[in-house]
């Protein structure tokens, strides 16, 4: 790949992503790299959570938007359940090779902007996580500490269940704005010697990292461990029903885009947006914040083309002290310059655009809050508790004597329609 300038006011703005949340996972993709998606094969609005020891469980797309064709080497780091490298050495958990080969790119057919695009199914038989737990998948030329992309994926075994409900959370201060997820875990199996220091269950709001929550087991209940809190550690701000856009038929308006101009790129003028933080809650389905690439009779990986949207929000309070952003799947929740948002006095709205490949894209308005490191959409979007939403479990166990966390247990959860008790088990 060559590593060139490209939209230099674009990649400028890229180079500033804020990778690390504080317990989360660190997300880097290179700004020549888009249209990044990983996640379980035939589960394309699921997290990268993939059963231990299946080869090819997870599907990979991105595009190379310098044109190269070459292929790209990629490994494995194993991390501790923070997200921090664990002290293992590769050879204790990798078999077969250290680093793989993904395969090679297929350039882009009449677009306007060229691209590569590279599809594999991961992980190889021949470089094979061997452990559960958390990992980072790089990709890179040459050299893995000058990796092109590093991202988050949590390989599991299926050896405890996890019981989990959804419901409106038992803080009087955040009953009409937050969703509780409360947790059973049967570890009789297991040999625990301090649950609160040895057991952990992870929360994630749909697929956004940035929500990530993490819990020791509140008590010992009937033989199980009980992650019941009261306390508003165990819930999540409901969010909103995520606006929408589809772009799959340029330069047919839509919807949502009732213009398209061709300049160098098509660009889209998408209808103006207001913040809906005092609107009451509406509800219609989403698909919680999904994008899908595709262009109406032609191959999406190679033949849909990237277009420029322009996003324009208005300003209600008159002010501009907003910090603004676009996020969604589209950009895995990215806190990067080229999704902000800039304030134009004279329109009083925030304006910007953000350059994807066209398709399906739901999204939020968000502003970062660099306290909590959360997106916050209380403003921009308001919190529902009976807004439906996604949310990910997963189990980590450091056993006595062992220098890493397992995974033990992953249990997806959704709600539909207007929100009620949802209760969902997996079992090992």
């Amino acid at each position: 790949m060559i590593k060139k300038i490209f939209y230099a006011l674009l990649f400028l703005g890229a180079s500033a992503t804020m990778h690390a949340q504080k317990m989360g996972p660190e997300l880097f993709i290179y700004p020549e790299l888009r249209t990044f998606l990983l996640h379980p094969a035939g589960q394309a609005q699921s997290l990268a959570v993939a059963p231990l020891g299946e080869v090819g469980a997870l599907s990979l797309q991105f595009d190379d938007v310098s044109a190269n064709t070459q292929a790209l080497n990629y490994t494995w780091v194993h991390c501790n359940r923070n997200w921090n490298p664990s002290p293992l050495l590769s050879t204790e958990y990798l078999e077969g090779f250290l680093e793989g080969q993904l395969h090679q790119g297929t350039l882009s057919f009449n677009t306007y902007l060229p691209y590569s695009h590279f599809s594999d199914q991961l992980p190889h038989a021949n470089c094979m996580p061997r452990i559960s737990g958390n990992y980072y998948l790089l990709i890179y030329e040459q050299d893995p500490n000058d990796y092109l992309v590093k991202y988050p994926v949590v390989f599991y075994e299926n050896a405890a269940g996890i019981q989990s409900s959804i419901h409106k959370t038992a803080d009087v201060s955040l009953t009409k704005t937050h969703q509780e997820i409360d947790a059973l875990v049967d570890l009789s199996g297991f040999s625990v010697q301090n649950p609160f220091s040895d057991v952990q269950l992870s929360l994630v709001q749909n697929r956004n990292w940035a929500s990530l929550r993490t819990l020791a087991p509140r008590y010992l209940r009937n033989g199980s461990y009980d992650f019941d809190y009261n306390n508003g550690e165990n819930a999540f701000p409901g969010t909103n029903i995520f606006r929408f856009l589809d772009s799959k038929n340029i330069p047919v308006p839509t919807l949502r885009i009732p213009k398209y101009e061709l300049q160098d790129l098509w660009r889209a003028f998408i209808l103006p947006d207001k913040p809906r933080g005092i609107d009451p809650f509406v509800n219609q389905d989403d698909a919680r914040g999904a994008y899908v690439p595709r262009k109406q009779g032609a191959s999406p990986s190679t033949e849909a083309d990237y277009i420029w949207l322009d996003f324009w929000v208005e300003d209600l309070e008159r002010s501009g002290q907003r910090n603004l952003f676009v996020v969604g799947d589209f950009n895995q929740y990215r806190q990067a310059e080229e999704y902000q948002l800039v304030y134009d006095e004279k329109e009083q709205a925030y304006r910007g655009s953000v350059l994807v490949k066209q398709g399906y894209l739901e999204y939020h308005l968000a502003e970062w809050d660099a306290e909590t490191q959360r997106w916050d959409l209380q403003y921009t979007e308001a919190n529902h508790w009976n807004c439906p939403n996604d949310y990910t479990a997963i189990l980590y166990l450091r056993e006595w004597g062992q220098r890493y966390d397992r995974v033990i247990g992953y249990s997806p959860l959704r709600t539909d329609g207007i929100l009620g008790l949802n209760i969902q088990i997996s079992t090992p």
